[in-house]
């Protein structure tokens, strides 16, 4: 009995990082794929992600910071001239005119090459279509783009959400170990290079700390993976392949109730569309 007790609460708190992580992918996501809007920079300031922000941190002094940064920013700037300054500062980061300061896309930091498309570029999306997603409009920006991985992430950090709920163990713990070797291989390898870029822009309104933020949030979400594929495996070795009943938290439930909160907070997350958002979304692949 107290090992289905342990189980249980150990999975609810998993299901808590889980859907954390989710939401701030998806987030990352919406905020590098497309030029803020009002709704956007909304939703990045909100209580909603500040509290994500928060149980996500743990004693990560740079998340921890994030959450300051975005509070001091909803409630000490005019909100109308930070949007104007923050689609400037997108502009200039993430689109052009000209050369951009710090490339979004992983594969020039490999190959010390400014070339698109490059081999690791075909890489990536042959991972994306393991997963039987592509880019809705293919070839128009590289697979390896930031705002691209992180929907990816998002969309995975989902389907493990799904399996635990599930009690499919052996499938959220062979989730989980894909998504840490997907952030290992493919997000780690360029995204401390990328923040140290940005840091260079001759502005810092919002997508410097943001881009930093995510190199935080990246290195933390491996160790994060690592540890959760672990506790699965064990689970296994314990429980079986699968957890009759399911696992996470149980309907009616104080945590159900906060936890519904946070995926309603996702849902109107992925429904907002910020221009330029559809060049990095994800679809299922033509067959």
């Amino acid at each position: 009995m107290t090992d289905a007790v342990n189980l249980r609460r150990e999975s609810i708190d998993l299901e808590a990082l889980l859907l954390c992580r989710e939401y701030l992918y998806a987030l990352f996501h919406k905020l590098f794929g497309g030029t803020p809007d009002e709704a956007m920079l909304a939703l990045a300031l909100s209580e909603t992600t500040r509290d994500v922000v928060e149980e996500f941190s743990g004693e990560d002094p740079s998340m921890r910071g994030l959450g300051r940064f975005l509070q001091d920013l909803g409630e000490c700037v005019d909100q109308s001239v930070l949007l104007d300054q923050a689609r400037d500062e997108y502009t200039r980061l993430f689109i052009g005119p000209g050369e951009l300061p710090c490339q979004p896309i992983e594969s020039p930091y490999l190959t010390h090459d400014a070339a698109l498309f490059q081999e690791n570029t075909l890489a990536v999306r042959a991972l994306y279509r393991e997963r039987g997603l592509e880019l809705k409009r293919l070839m128009r920006v590289p697979d390896d783009h930031i705002a691209t991985m992180c929907g990816f992430m998002a969309h995975e950090a989902g389907s493990a959400l799904t399996e635990l709920r599930a009690g499919h163990t052996e499938a959220l713990a062979a989730s989980l170990r894909d998504q840490e070797a997907f952030v290992r291989g493919h997000m780690l390898s360029w995204v401390d290079d990328f923040a140290r870029c940005a840091r260079r822009s001759k502005t810092a309104v919002l997508y410097p700390q943001m881009i930093e933020a995510l190199a935080a949030f990246v290195r933390n979400d491996a160790v994060l993976l690592s540890e959760s594929a672990f506790w699965a495996e064990e689970a296994i070795a314990a429980n079986g392949e699968v957890v009759p009943g399911g696992l996470g938290a149980m309907p009616g439930s104080p945590e159900t109730a906060v936890f519904a909160e946070v995926s309603e907070a996702i849902t109107v997350l992925n429904r907002v569309c910020p221009f330029g958002i559809e060049d990095h979304e994800l679809v299922a692949a033509k067959a």
